[in-house]
């Protein structure tokens, strides 16, 4: 994924620095990590190599948030077909155990259904196809940006959890536009510090702008930042633009970061 993929919020008027819940990296030498991932990892795997230019490119485009994701008003997409349950491909239903904070990564299947795995956010999980339109979710109504949240279950990071292609479009058979990097919520979506298995959640936005509905994704592709023929999803969900000053279009994120967690 080039520079020329993640635009600069600013431009964008996505308005995050500004809002009281904002916890966005500002330096790019910040010594701290998550999971293992640092200012300079995003730079290396977004921008090419980690060198100072690109660690200020990190800050700059406002990539990383160091709060989580609180789904609080918020409805999870529909998932309207899977090739793995349409009989038309690989994949897998699971679950994470940890739900006390443990700090494991372990997982087993489970009996439940894609639709049921896909359709919440909890600690269950589905991978996805492999083509543009095998994974299909309906955001329910037309949005400007997308949430996606992986489910960890192992290393490297955030590799592991950013392992996916995101796709959009206004209809639900097409034709899909791959989307863009806009933000990475580095403490995932749990409250509880200890849950590792949740992390990296991420937002997506239509290249150049514009509105979609409907989502897809699959594992791997051009937009992943790796991958090892699969992906481990939980849900995802669109996010609306509000009215703001000026005209411009913020998303309305203001208490949609809380907290600080793990190291």
């Amino acid at each position: 994924m080039t520079a020329s993929k993640v635009l600069s919020a600013a431009a964008l008027g996505f308005g995050l620095a500004a809002t009281a819940s904002a916890i966005i990296v500002t330096n790019p030498n910040d010594p701290r990590d998550w999971q293992g991932a640092t200012v300079g990892t995003f730079a290396s795997l977004v921008y090419g190599s980690d060198t100072p230019a690109n660690r200020q490119l990190v800050v700059d485009n406002q990539l990383l948030d160091d709060g989580r994701f609180a789904l609080n008003n918020y409805q999870p997409a529909q998932l309207l077909h899977n090739a793995w349950s349409d009989g038309g491909g690989g994949g897998a239903l699971g679950e994470s155990y940890d739900l006390t904070g443990t700090g494991s990564y372990g997982y087993g299947g489970n009996g439940g259904t894609v639709f049921g795995n896909a359709n919440s956010i909890d600690n269950t999980w589905f991978q996805s196809g492999n083509n543009p339109g095998d994974t299909v979710f309906d955001l329910g109504t037309a949005s400007q940006y997308a949430a996606v949240f992986p489910v960890i279950d192992h290393g490297p990071l955030p590799q592991e959890s950013i392992e996916s292609t995101v796709y959009l479009s206004s209809s639900p058979t097409g034709p899909w536009t791959q989307a863009d990097l806009k933000l990475v919520f580095l403490e995932g979506f749990q409250p509880n510090d200890g849950i590792l298995w949740d992390g990296f959640s991420f937002v997506v936005q239509p290249q150049g702008g514009g509105s979609f509905r409907y989502l897809s994704i699959i594992h791997g592709g051009p937009g992943a930042l790796w991958s090892d023929g699969d992906d481990e999803i939980n849900g995802v969900l669109g996010l609306p633009v509000v009215p703001a000053p000026a005209g411009l279009g913020l998303l309305g994120l203001a208490g949609l970061v809380v907290g600080r967690r793990r190291r």
